[in-house]
């Protein structure tokens, strides 16, 4: 018997149809084809991205569940841990291109001991391969611990993991409009469950331009929340002060810099050494 697991994938207003055409045809191409995908409708889906559903015919397994009301992806991603058919839940975004084994490499890595499990991606703008910029995290367990003091030390976009396990650490934070995976990673870490990262990409993650990424990654706003979820961190003793200064400190520099030198320091000097 195979592995059997769930595909979950959350819809919003600024998913781009074609882009989630490519996401999906990425799923039907896996070696190890998931048992399902549901996919959660935030206010995402128009009438072309339901053409390409139907589309994709029986090639996949496809659930839809539709919010009644726009949620936080935190709700939204919540929503689909509980509805979920399987024990193994493995995330995709909807404007990601999987490598064709990301499945069949990442889903056996789970076990007894490993309860979390996630690779490295590669950014690209339009083409997959146009940047070439890979981003790295730890891999060793112990390595991951020290990493996420300060950042996530997963890939969001590549991360499988089981289900009762995000239930029992209570799932996604609703509370937040951002960081709500970073968050669930440090509640299997203080849980004591073991994540393991692969060190080979698995995931072609999209930033868009220049614009587009400054609006996601820079600005008052993503800053406020950024604060916020340290605050958590140091509230349930996951920091320290001096960490939580130091975080600040840096996000405060970096979020509010200009969009062209933001661009310089993210590509120049962020990911020039990841």
């Amino acid at each position: 018997m195979g592995h059997q697991f769930t595909v979950c994938m959350v819809v919003t207003r600024n998913d781009a149809a074609e882009h989630f055409n490519i996401a999906l045809l990425s799923l039907v191409c896996q070696s190890m084809k998931p048992s399902e995908v549901l996919i959660v409708d935030n206010g995402g889906l128009t009438d072309r991205h339901y053409e390409i559903i139907a589309n994709i015919g029986d090639e996949l397994s496809i659930r839809l569940l539709r919010i009644a009301h726009l949620s936080s992806v935190g709700q939204a991603r919540n929503i689909a841990l509980h509805a979920a058919r399987y024990q193994v839940i493995a995330v995709a975004d909807p404007d990601d291109i999987n490598e064709p084994d990301r499945f069949i490499k990442l889903i056996p890595e789970l076990n007894d001991s490993v309860r979390m499990v996630g690779a490295w991606v590669r950014e690209f703008s339009r083409e997959k391969n146009d940047r070439g910029i890979v981003r790295r995290v730890p891999c060793e367990f112990v390595d991951i611990i020290r990493y996420s003091r300060f950042r996530s030390p997963v890939n969001n976009p590549t991360i499988c993991y089981f289900k009762n396990d995000a239930l029992s650490v209570g799932g996604y934070n609703t509370s937040l409009h951002f960081g709500e995976d970073y968050d669930l990673v440090t509640r299997f870490i203080r849980g004591g469950k073991i994540i393991r990262n692969i060190p080979i990409v698995m995931v072609n993650f999209r930033i868009g331009d220049t614009k587009k990424l400054y609006k996601k990654r820079g600005g008052l706003f993503l800053l406020k929340q950024e604060i916020n979820l340290h605050r958590r961190f140091l509230k349930n003793r996951y920091i320290s002060l001096l960490d939580f200064f130091m975080i600040v400190t840096i996000k405060i520099l970096v979020r509010l810099l200009p969009c062209w030198l933001f661009n310089v320091f993210y590509f120049k000097v962020l990911r020039k050494h990841e």
